[in-house]
């Protein structure tokens, strides 16, 4: 009787300590220690591209509740702990069986741990005793206390072992499934369940016999516990066990990084690293469309491998949509080892005649001329510079439309130094060539034959502004789940940078049929506007190619910078670019300028044979400022007086009056420029005259 008495007050006693420990026992500031998630990336559709592994080493991809199967959680209540929805955290009676088993009949060690001391305890690992016990008892009252049913049972299977380095269910459902927790069979979802209690031991990639006969054991508890009927129970025990090592999402070269990237998604590794730096430990939704990056990658890999002889081995590629700007494709490879993880999209590299398109829009929307004006591409120096087209010649008079079209240095750096070189540099920053922006004050009329860096990924984007007539939206590649948006890579404003108009003509006059079909047939039916860029020393060969509904860029070269003969853009980058467009683009409306714009453009030509007689002055330009270079002594700095006029004869050139001398029409009369406002006048032999006021300083 004594014994007994002695016996509940000792029990009564250890409940009283027990609910005292609960209700003062200090509540901890991580009571639910959950294992750091590894950094998943995903396609547009939600397909995985790459995840990267978090410094632990360990994969985790914790889940919401309706990400998980309501199978799983079922079996893992069946399997670990039956009276989970009936206790408070400690379930009384079975540590009453516990330690009736481990203490009287001492036989094999019963535990009677439940979910919720288990959470805490994956959280806060130490070593087995009585005192762990009873704080593991005292956390798990607390935790239920605090968190639903529900919200431990998902905690739980984010926190629990699977084998291998693999936390989570999240993580085990891709490993060893390649599918996704929700999709799991009933079958699979009782052989996760399985894993916890021992997952090294029970893993069903090295074990599955022993996989076997505890999953049969769990769907045994479920059908006891009336989770499932018979029917199901033995077409869950009949399931063959099928799990393996699946990668996740698929495991590169980069393997030996602890990265994991698609290879449904060639060309991205560099780009989706950068991602995880950033974003390390989420689920990044990218705005990127699978087919159209192995597409794009496909035709890019085919080019560099043909091109593998004239030593180009590297290239970037930017496919965008043009309409909102989301990248659907970015491919950066190099075929040198040690350069695979620079990422080439968002490299800076010498922009060729890549930039002729946004100086004549500027031009014709400030009123500069039109299309149709007759510009001239002669001979002409700035400031000791004399630049020269590719094919060393020069075309004489011709319209603004067809010497956009032709690439021609002259007109183009004429129009710019009309434009302004620094207006010019504002407009094309806030369309998106933001690396203009970083150093403005270095750029002069070079600028528009290559004198500048830009990157794939801006001139993507300041193309499609061009597209949508002057409305600038940066260039997009993570989505914004929360509003289906899509987050900038770029910080420029959204806004009208040229009249749609002007934009409109540019790219007419870069759309001509007979020149796409040569080049790519496939494309010519898309109407695309055009243009392409090759760097001094050919070290860089780009394409631009656009419609309204797709924006493609290309860049080929080297990553060290190395030059090639053969990065001539005309022949190795448009062909690449077109073919991707015409693979990509859903067809529509393109380019194709209208009759009245070809029609006036033939008028402006016919202006120029009846104005045959004309002289005018070619270098300099009326109302040019020139500025000297302070580098060189004033005697070596001559300004070339050029123009054109009536087929052969001579011309007289006056400064301020004063006759500087003669010169037969297709050469250059040199002058030492001085300080101050001067009139240049040039006089011919039929007596046509033309004149030019430019300041020196």
């Amino acid at each position: 009787m004594i014994a007994m008495v002695l016996a509940s007050c000792g029990t009564l006693t250890a409940f009283v300590g027990f609910r005292v420990a609960v209700a003062w026992m200090p509540y901890p500031s991580d009571p639910i220690v959950l294992p750091q998630r590894c950094t998943w990336i995903e396609s547009r559709d939600g397909a995985p591209l790459a995840a990267f592994v978090p410094a632990s080493g360990q994969w985790n991809l914790p889940l919401a509740q309706d990400q998980i199967s309501p199978h799983l959680m079922k079996a893992i209540v069946a399997i670990e702990d039956r009276r989970f929805y009936e206790h408070h955290g400690v379930d009384w009676k079975s540590a009453a069986g516990a330690v009736w088993q481990d203490l009287l009949l001492r036989s094999e060690r019963r535990g009677a741990s439940t979910l919720t001391m288990q959470l805490y305890r994956l959280g806060h690992p130490t070593a087995l005793s009585i005192w762990e016990k009873l704080t593991q008892a005292v956390r798990a009252e607390q935790i239920e206390q605090r968190l639903s049913k529900q919200t431990i049972l998902v905690d739980y299977l984010n926190a629990a072992p699977f084998g291998g380095n693999l936390v989570g269910a999240g993580a085990a459902s891709w490993r060893y499934f390649g599918r996704t927790c929700e999709d799991l069979s009933l079958g699979e979802a009782a052989l996760l369940a399985a894993l916890p209690q021992n997952p090294n031991v029970l893993r069903p990639d090295r074990f599955p016999r022993r996989a076997i006969a505890r999953r049969n054991r769990v769907l045994d508890d479920m059908l006891a516990m009336g989770m499932i009927d018979t029917n199901q129970h033995d077409q869950a025990a009949a399931e063959p066990i099928e799990a393996k090592w699946h990668p996740l999402p698929q495991e590169s070269e980069a393997s030996s990084k602890g990265i994991l990237a698609a290879q449904s998604a060639p060309g991205l590794l560099p780009l989706l690293e950068e991602l995880a730096r950033e974003e390390s430990g989420k689920t990044i939704r990218t705005t990127i469309d699978r087919k159209t990056q192995r597409e794009a990658a496909a035709e890019t890999t085919n080019a560099l491998s043909q091109l593998s002889p004239s030593h180009i081995s590297a290239a970037a590629v930017v496919v965008l949509d043009t309409q909102n700007a989301q990248c659907l494709a970015l491919a950066s490879l190099s075929a040198v080892r040690g350069t695979e993880s620079i990422d080439l999209t968002q490299r800076p590299r010498s922009s060729g005649s890549t930039l002729k398109p946004f100086i004549y829009a500027a031009a014709f929307s400030a009123g500069i001329c039109t299309p149709q004006s007759i510009l001239n591409d002669m001979p002409t120096a700035w400031a000791g510079y004399a630049p020269q087209d590719y094919d060393r010649e020069f075309a004489g008079p011709l319209s603004a439309a067809d010497a956009l079209a032709q690439s021609r240095n002259v007109p183009a750096m004429a129009l710019l130094s009309q434009v302004g070189v620094e207006h010019a540099i504002g407009t094309m920053a806030a369309m998106g060539l933001a690396t203009l922006s970083k150093n403005p004050v270095q750029y002069g009329l070079p600028l528009a034959i290559g004198g500048a860096d830009v990157t794939p990924m801006e001139l993507a984007e300041a193309y499609a502004t061009l597209a949508r007539g002057g409305v600038h939206r940066p260039a997009t590649i993570v989505l914004d789940s929360s509003q289906g948006s899509a987050v900038s890579t770029t910080r420029l404003r959204v806004g009208s940078i040229l009249r749609p108009e002007c934009c409109r003509d540019a790219l007419y006059c870069l759309a001509d049929r007979d020149r796409t079909e040569h080049v790519c047939p496939s494309a010519a039916g898309l109407s695309p506007a055009w243009k392409t860029g090759t760097s001094s020393g050919h070290r860089d060969a780009w394409c631009a190619a656009v419609t309204p509904r797709r924006t493609v860029v290309v860049w080929l070269g080297n990553a060290d910078g190395t030059g090639s003969d053969s990065l001539v853009g005309q022949d190795v980058a448009a062909p690449l670019a077109l073919k991707i467009l015409a693979a990509n683009d859903p067809g529509g409306d393109g380019f194709a300028p209208p009759i009245n714009f070809l029609a006036d453009a033939q008028a402006g030509s016919a202006k120029i044979a009846a104005d045959g007689g004309k002289v005018s002055i070619v270098s300099p330009i009326d109302g040019q400022e020139i500025v000297r270079d302070p580098s060189l002594p004033v005697n070596q700095q001559r300004l070339s007086l050029r123009a054109s006029g009536p087929g052969d004869g001579r011309l007289w050139w006056f400064v301020d009056g004063q006759c500087m001398g003669k010169c037969e029409i297709d050469q250059s009369m040199w002058w030492v420029p001085t300080p101050g406002e001067h009139e240049i006048r040039v006089v011919a032999d039929n007596g046509r005259a033309a004149s030019a006021d430019i300041h020196i300083r």
